[in-house]
């Protein structure tokens, strides 16, 4: 028997109920309360990435200048020109205040914006609210497996459902977290009706190293260290906290780094500064400060001492030398410097990158170049839009990505709201 199809019509349809679709949903709605919207999603509920947001509590944008958010966007930054200030940091905290809830700024976290109740399932509840009171239609376990992007009806196709449509907007995330519903099976969609889909790579994630030695510093965390990587003549640092995983390098600096090269991580080097607050001659200062001293028990206090008892065993091992055993008064100034460049720059050779599905957030996506950044519609297909992370645009961590997935949001709303 032929499967019978429940035809509906409607003005927008946004597939994808995400930070991003939501707010393209709401945003064209507010402006032009008269429009039929669909929101459809394959999930069991909307934001189901959100609620994994900032460890559950929903990290949403960042208290900088929302001028400084360009130098945390990773790939095509001035793409975000009009989305970051039609709708900036400030806007989405009075719209957080609007749904009724408050927000809490966590200045000594990277400048961090939380919900202020600590669960991002507040914010989803109350967006779920908004949405049925804006009398948006929502279809949830819904996955989309057809689309068709004609010039005067585009449709979307899941379950029984032909939703028939004047535009459309996707905005279906990136492929990190899969099980959230972010598959990549709508960007496979759109790749075969033209679109240049820029690799995805993961974004945000640990770092496994060649280095066998650095499975020994397992479980151990330092703060505020500076890590950098050659990126062509230049290179690229931040500071920031650092652990060692049983693979490699993990934490928050990590993290970021890993966005930086994550177009060719293998074999890719990354140097850390374990002490940036010091230089090499305030180090050796302290190394030598009591000659009948062992060198690890001088610089005890600066560094956890099972870490530095560990880097100057490696150094050892390298040079052949016992440097745990014998006091200051018997090394060479050469040799405590080998044990100082240790602490000042460690190197350690990239082997792979954890995989998308652990991801933060993934990089790549639909090709900037094909979409209008002043409002995010297609520069392929007249009608359709685009927002969120499945643009290739990506940020650090922060607030930042969320950001960018509201703002997009807001652009392509307000933009669609004034094309009826």
């Amino acid at each position: 028997l032929r499967e019978i199809k429940m035809k509906k019509e409607y003005d927008l349809v946004v597939v994808g109920a995400g930070p991003a679709g939501i707010m393209a949903a709401l945003t064209t709605k507010k402006y032009n309360d008269k429009l039929r919207i669909a929101l459809v999603d394959s999930g069991k509920s909307i934001g189901q990435k959100l609620a994994i947001t900032g460890g559950g509590r929903c990290n949403f944008t960042n208290n900088r200048p929302i001028d400084e958010f360009f130098d945390m966007v990773v790939n095509n930054n001035k793409f975000l020109y009009s989305s970051f200030y039609g709708f900036t940091n400030e806007d989405l905290k009075d719209f957080i205040r609007g749904l009724g809830l408050d927000y809490s700024i966590e200045s000594g976290n990277d400048q961090k914006v939380y919900i202020k109740s600590g669960r991002a399932q507040d914010l989803i509840r109350v967006l779920e609210e908004k949405i049925r009171a804006s009398k948006i239609d929502l279809y949830l376990d819904s996955k989309v497996n057809d689309i068709g992007l004609g010039a005067e009806v585009k449709t979307v196709k899941f379950n029984n459902y032909i939703l028939n449509s004047n535009k459309l907007l996707f905005a279906t995330g990136g492929l990190s977290f899969p099980k959230t519903g972010s598959d990549g099976s709508v960007m496979r969609l759109l790749q075969d009706k033209g679109y240049d889909i820029v690799t995805s790579r993961p974004g945000l994630v640990p770092i496994e190293v060649k280095e066998g030695w650095s499975k020994d510093l397992a479980g151990i965390s330092l703060k505020d260290v500076l890590v950098w990587t050659p990126i062509g003549k230049r290179k690229k640092e931040l500071i920031g906290d650092l652990i060692f995983t049983h693979k490699g390098l993990g934490g928050p600096a990590i993290l970021k780094i890993s966005s930086y090269i994550n177009n060719r991580p293998f074999d890719r080097l990354i140097y850390i500064d374990f002490l940036p607050g010091m230089t090499r001659d305030q180090i050796y200062k302290l190394a030598i400060k009591d000659r009948k001293k062992t060198i690890l028990a001088n610089l005890k206090g600066s560094l956890p001492n099972n870490f530095t008892k560990l880097l100057i065993q490696e150094v050892g091992r390298k040079t052949g030398l016992d440097l745990l055993g014998q006091t200051t008064a018997n090394m060479t100034r050469d040799t405590i410097d080998l044990v100082i460049s240790s602490i000042k720059q460690t190197r350690f050779t990239v082997k792979s990158l954890a995989s998308i599905e652990i991801a933060t957030i993934t990089a790549g996506g639909i090709s900037h170049k094909q979409i209008n950044p002043t409002n995010m519609e297609s520069k392929l297909h007249p009608g359709i839009y685009f927002s969120g992370e499945m643009i290739d645009v990506d940020a650090l961590t922060g607030g930042f990505n969320l950001q960018i997935a509201f703002s997009t949001g807001y652009l392509a709303g307000r933009s669609l709201a004034e094309k009826f």
